[in-house]
């Protein structure tokens, strides 16, 4: 009995040995990778999909103590090393020569002691990257939808801004851009440019569209009320002030959108007040101790140099540059001549349908519009519109209407460098005797204004292709 127990033992010890043997096989045959170590951290096992994940080979680091691996930084973390800490399962995510790996320990105990940790490992790389790009495009998708807003508003039918010019389109997209954020914008243009409506363009587009909109003309304000209507004043603050006291501008414009027009006009002392009312969104009422907080967006438009106000003293160079986090120019009409066009048309639908007219343009007196320089740019283009519907007899607005206001009074030659000298004259002196035959009933008058004989004129006239009917001018 005694040698059945001792081979039978003998037998299970065999089949153990085996069984570890064959342990190294089992772990490489697995999908996932198996990394195990000693109840010290070495490195005992390590399958050839740990090899693979992980880029390091088996040869190299069994044997090696995983605290000296974490430390020369071929692990970020160790698994292991947490399990033996803890004494209890860990799971984790870790990054080893710059792959992500999912690991998990496993600890095993004999007769209560840890002897070995069993890592499990999984590639992440693959996944973490896809998370990466995933976010990326999640990104992309979300510029993208802001760029499609942007232009969806461009396009849409109700545009407040009437232009063609790439430089009007360009300051648009910016607008709509800016729009969407609460910093400050300066407008920089001439009178009449439409900073007022791209102001209130922003104002449209933005967040605080459903809150007021308030506009300070700061030239308008004399200077001795300036302060008090834009700040406001408490009970008392002044020899005049109502009993109760006033709400400022600047607080009607809370939750909204203040507009300072011709900022350049404001006073030395109160550039400091709205300074720190845009440093610090509180204020005080004239004749008040108590600060106001507020919420609102400035918006500044000049048609002054702000800069070389600046250098001369005039203008804060500290308010100068909070005010200019988010600069805008608009060119003058002159310099965008397409949009002079759309521009007529817009106008033109708007008094014939405010005065319930039919006017249309015809072709040359659209041609003396597009080349007037418009000193007064929009504004002025605006109200020579209103004219040109009002007093026009016929129903097409001619030449001779457009001559009679300013453009008649600057119009002078424009000289085309492409074209020889005599070419120049004779464009100059035919346009001359049209001129002179818009402002004459008949040859005769005509004769006279110019001081020439009827048979010259008819002559002049012939060689410079000028129809000499008069009659059908005035009905042109």
């Amino acid at each position: 009995m005694e040698d059945t127990k001792g081979n039978n033992s003998d037998k299970g010890k065999v089949n153990m040995c085996l069984n570890l043997e064959r342990i190294k096989d089992i772990f490489n045959s697995l999908d996932v990778g198996v990394h195990v170590v000693d109840g010290k951290g070495i490195t005992v096992l390590y399958n050839k999909i740990c090899e693979e994940i992980e880029g390091i080979s088996e040869d190299w680091i069994v044997g090696k103590d995983m605290k000296k691996l974490v430390h020369d930084g071929v692990y970020s973390e160790s698994v292991a090393l947490e399990v033996i800490e803890k004494g209890q399962k860990t799971a984790k995510t870790q990054k080893v020569n710059g792959r992500y790996i999912f690991s998990t320990g496993i600890p095993i105990y004999e007769n209560g002691e840890l002897i070995n940790v069993v890592v499990s490992v999984m590639d992440m790389t693959s996944l973490e990257n896809l998370k990466l790009q995933f976010n990326e495009l999640k990104s992309v998708n979300v510029r993208m939808q802001k760029e499609l807003d942007i232009l969806n508003a461009i396009d849409g039918q109700n545009d407040s801004i009437i232009s063609k010019s790439k430089e009007i389109e360009n300051i648009k997209i910016l607008a709509l851009r800016i729009a969407k954020v609460d910093s400050t914008v300066l407008i920089e243009g001439e009178s009449g440019v439409g900073k007022g409506i791209f102001s209130k363009y922003i104002h449209e587009h933005s967040n605080r569209k459903n809150g007021p909109f308030v506009k300070v003309d700061c030239s308008s304000l004399p200077e001795s009320l300036i302060e008090s209507e834009l700040f406001g004043y408490e009970e008392g603050a002044f020899t005049g002030a109502k009993k109760e006291g006033k709400v400022g501008l600047i607080q009607l414009a809370n939750e909204g959108t203040l507009f300072l027009d011709e900022i350049g006009e404001l006073p030395l002392n109160l550039q400091v007040k709205l300074l720190n009312l845009i440093q610090d969104k509180v204020f005080q009422k004239v004749g008040g101790t108590k600060n106001i907080s507020i919420n609102t967006r400035i918006i500044a438009a000049t048609n002054k140099d702000l800069y070389t106000m600046v250098e001369e003293g005039t203008f804060r160079r500290d308010l100068y540059y909070r005010l200019k986090v988010i600069p805008i120019v608009i060119p003058p009409l002159r310099e965008r001549k397409t949009d002079v066009v759309p521009l007529v048309n817009f106008f033109l639908k708007k008094f014939n349908d405010h005065y319930n007219y039919e006017k249309i343009i015809s072709a040359k007196a659209m041609n003396l519009l597009i080349n007037y320089d418009w000193p007064g740019n929009v504004r002025e283009l605006q109200n020579e519109i209103e004219r040109l519907v009002v007093t026009s007899e016929s129903e097409v607005i001619s030449e001779v209407d457009v001559l009679y206001g300013d453009i008649g009074k600057t119009r002078s030659m424009d000289i085309d460098e492409n074209k020889l000298f005599k070419e120049n004259v004779y464009s100059y002196e035919r346009a001359l005797l049209e001129d002179y035959i818009y402002r004459t009933s008949d040859i005769h008058e005509l004769s006279q204004k110019t001081g020439l004989e009827v048979s010259t004129l008819r002559k002049k006239a012939k060689k410079l292709e000028v129809d000499l009917n008069f009659q059908k001018r005035k009905n042109s």
